[in-house]
């Protein structure tokens, strides 16, 4: 094997040994990047095998470890509820609700438990689409979750939105009959939860996560009363939010007929 030449050998060494002054230096946009040790054993146990640090994130590692160390039973929220994921599907839209059935997004949520009206206009999702409709319409009672661009938003599926058909990207939980839903709504909202669901985020140029992933998140069983007490209180507010939305739509759609009125009026004198 041919050695490099001598010359070669003193530049490389000048190279490596070369130290720049460091007196005051004037460090501009320094960037914080946060490091971490964790066992080799960690991701092998893994079942993803994931190389990525933020699924190791230290606060979820933190949390896992603190439910870990109380005296509640710990259970994955599989055990809790039945957790569906919709596959994707083409579709196709009717004109109204004679010829399809009301329709929604995860912005649309957004806006009809925010403010009880669509930002944009209605859609709805024709019957005609080569789609089993029974798969994706939700029901009262059920949760929904997104799992594709903003991770882990939780919503209550309420009374008014019975029987609507939701988009793919909303992770459907069914409470089974012995586990109060306000309880899971509530924990599900929680950092405890929302640092679990988010560690399983994969994708390249969006985010998911899938149902499998969030079934596998571990839920603390808490004393029965501390449960109902739990549910007893979120129901109450989510209630009380539907009032306040049914408020906010009616005065929405008084505003509309006043102007709508005056207008009329207006034409009329004219």
């Amino acid at each position: 094997m041919k050695r490099a030449p001598q010359a070669l050998n003193k530049i490389v060494d000048k190279v490596l040994a070369y130290r720049p002054a460091t007196k005051n230096p004037i460090i501009k946009n320094k960037a914080t990047v946060e490091t971490w040790l964790i066992p080799l054993e960690d991701i092998y146990k893994n079942e993803n095998m994931r190389l990525d640090a933020s699924h190791y994130d230290r606060q979820t590692e933190a949390i896992l470890k603190e439910l870990k160390n109380t005296d509640f039973p710990l259970k994955p929220l599989s055990e809790l509820a039945s957790i569906n994921l919709p596959g994707q599907f083409t579709r196709i839209w009717a004109q109204d609700e004679n010829h399809g059935i009301r329709y929604i997004n995860a912005t649309d949520l957004m806006s009809l438990t925010g403010i009880g009206m669509f930002s944009g206009d209605a859609r709805f999702l024709s019957r005609e689409s080569d789609v089993d409709i029974e798969e994706l319409t939700i029901h009262t009672g059920w949760i929904l979750l997104t799992c594709s661009g903003t991770i882990g938003r939780v919503f209550y599926v309420p009374e008014r939105l019975d029987g609507w058909v939701a988009t793919h990207d909303f992770i459907r939980i069914i409470p089974h009959d012995d586990i109060p839903v306000g309880f899971l709504h509530a924990y599900l909202s929680s950092q405890m939860a929302q640092k679990q669901i988010n560690a399983h985020t994969h994708g390249g140029q969006i985010d998911h996560v899938t149902h499998h992933q969030v079934g596998g998140i571990m839920v603390p069983m808490l004393a029965k009363e501390n449960i109902l007490e739990i549910h007893r209180r979120t129901m109450q507010a989510l209630n009380q939010r539907e009032e306040a939305i049914a408020s906010l739509a009616k005065t929405s759609d008084d505003i509309q007929e006043a102007v709508k009125t005056n207008r009329g009026s207006k034409h009329g004198k004219q």
